[in-house]
C-alpha cells in the first residue's frame, strides 16, 4: 500500500479523532500528502502537528460553502487530489418517538448533507483533474440494514448516505471512482461528541454505558485500514465486521420473501423498469 500512496494527495474529514485521525496517520505513514479538516480546528491542528507536512483546515460539512472552500483550498495546497475520505458524522440517540425536529434536522445536516456536500464538491474537483481520483464516504453497517434501536435517525442517515452513493457511481465517468466504507462497532470518541444545546445531551450513566459499548470495538486503527484498502483496491462496499452480514441477509430475505408472495418476477418482469422505459425512448428519439 505505501508504494501505491506514496507522493498522493489526500483529504480526509472528521480527522480531529476517531476513524479520521487514524486515517490521517495511516495515510501518513504510506507517503501520503495530506489536508486534514474538521469542526474542531484545534484538534485538527494537533492531529497535523503530529504528521509533519501535513496541512489542517477547518470545515463545517453542514456547511455547503465550507466544503467548497475546503476543495478549494486542498487543491491549491495539494494540486492533484487522488483520495477523498469524506468521514466526519456524528450521532443522536434516543427511542424516534422522542426525537425533534431539531434533532432530525442537524443530524441530517451533518451525516447526509454532509454526505451529498463532501461528494458533490470533491467529485466536481476531481472530474476537472486528468487523472481523476477517488471519494471514499464514511457510512455504517446501519446503510446495510442493521436495525439498532434507539439509533433511527442516524441508521436513516447513513443508508441515505448509501443511496447517493450508489447513484453517484452510476452517474460519474470511471475516472472517479466512489467507495462507501460500512463499519460495525469501532472504538471512538462518538459517545463523547459535542452535541448542540436543543441535542438531547445522555445522562451520565447513558453516557458511561455508551463508552463501554464502545471500548469493546474495533480499534480506529483497524477500521482505516480497512477502508484505505478498500479504496486503493477500488471496491464500492468496504466492510469490517462479520455480524454486519447478518442484518444485511435478514433484509435481504424480507424483501425476497415479499416479492415471492406480491410480485413474484415473471416474463414481464421489466415491464415497468424506468431505465428501461428511459433507454427505449430516448433510442426512440435518436432513431428519428
Amino acid at each position: 500500500m505505501s508504494a501505491t500512496l506514496s507522493g498522493k494527495g489526500c483529504v480526509v474529514t472528521g480527522a480531529a479523532s476517531g476513524i479520521g485521525k487514524a486515517l490521517a496517520e495511516q495515510l501518513h505513514a504510506a507517503g501520503a500528502r495530506l489536508v486534514l479538516a474538521d469542526i474542531d480546528l484545534t484538534r485538527t491542528e494537533a492531529a497535523a502537528a503530529e504528521l509533519p507536512g501535513t496541512i489542517a483546515l477547518h470545515c463545517d460539512v453542514s456547511d455547503h460553502a465550507s466544503v467548497e472552500a475546503l476543495a478549494h483550498a486542498a487543491a491549491q495546497q495539494l494540486g492533484q487530489i487522488d483520495l477523498v475520505f469524506a468521514n466526519a458524522g456524528t450521532i443522536v440517540n434516543g427511542p424516534l418517538v422522542k426525537s425533534t425536529p431539531e434533532e432530525f434536522d442537524w443530524l441530517m445536516a451533518v451525516n447526509l448533507r454532509g454526505a451529498w456536500s463532501s461528494l458533490t464538491v470533491f467529485a466536481r474537483a476531481l472530474l476537472e483533474q486528468d487523472q481523476g481520483g477517488r471519494i471514499c464516504v464514511t457510512a455504517s453497517e446501519h446503510s446495510l440494514g442493521l436495525q439498532h434501536t434507539g439509533a433511527g435517525i442516524y441508521t436513516a442517515s447513513k443508508q441515505a448516505v448509501l443511496a447517493l452513493a450508489d447513484v453517484m457511481r452510476a452517474e460519474l465517468p470511471d475516472k472517479v471512482g466512489i467507495s462507501v466504507f460500512c463499519p460495525g462497532l469501532v472504538s471512538t470518541g462518538l459517545a463523547d461528541a459535542v452535541r448542540p444545546a436543543f441535542v438531547r445531551q445522555p445522562k451520565p450513566h447513558q453516557l458511561e454505558f455508551s463508552r463501554a459499548v464502545q471500548s469493546q470495538g474495533m480499534s480506529a486503527a483497524q477500521a482505516a485500514e480497512a477502508a484505505i484498502a478498500g479504496a486503493v483496491r477500488g471496491d464500492f462496499l468496504i466492510v469490517t465486521h462479520p455480524n454486519s452480514f447478518a442484518a444485511a441477509k435478514r433484509r435481504f430475505a424480507e424483501i425476497e420473501a415479499a416479492f415471492a408472495a406480491q410480485a413474484p418476477v415473471g416474463a414481464d418482469a421489466d415491464r415497468y423498469d424506468v431505465n428501461r422505459i428511459a433507454a427505449d425512448l430516448l433510442a426512440a428519439q435518436e432513431r428519428k
